[in-house]
C-alpha cells in the first residue's frame, strides 16, 4: 500500500490509498457500487468508515462495562434503605 497525491472531495483533503484486491472481491465492489450510483472509491472508504465506527463503540462499550463493573455502588442493603427512603418521602 502507498500513498499518493493529496485529491479535494467534497471540500475535504484526502490522501489518495492504493492497495491490491482480489480479482472478484473487485468485480463485485465494482457492481455494488453502480446498484448503488456510487464509486468504488466511496463504497470503499464508507465501509472502512463504518468499520473503525463499530470498533470505536466496541472499545466505548467495553470501557463502560468495566468501570460499571468496578464501580463502588455500595451494597444491597444500603441500596433499599436508599430506595425505601425516596420512597417514603414521596407519600
Amino acid at each position: 500500500m502507498y500513498l499518493s497525491m493529496i485529491y479535494v472531495l467534497n471540500e475535504k483533503y484526502m490522501p489518495a490509498v492504493s492497495f491490491y484486491l482480489p480479482e472478484d472481491v473487485l468485480k463485485e465492489l465494482r457492481a455494488e457500487a453502480r446498484n448503488r450510483k456510487t464509486s468504488v472509491s466511496r463504497l470503499i472508504r464508507t465501509a472502512v468508515e463504518t468499520h473503525l465506527d463499530l470498533e470505536m463503540r466496541k472499545k466505548a462499550k467495553a470501557d463502560l462495562i468495566r468501570a460499571l463493573r468496578t464501580a463502588d455502588l455500595g451494597s444491597w442493603d444500603e441500596l433499599h434503605e436508599e430506595r425505601t427512603k425516596e420512597s417514603d418521602d414521596r407519600s
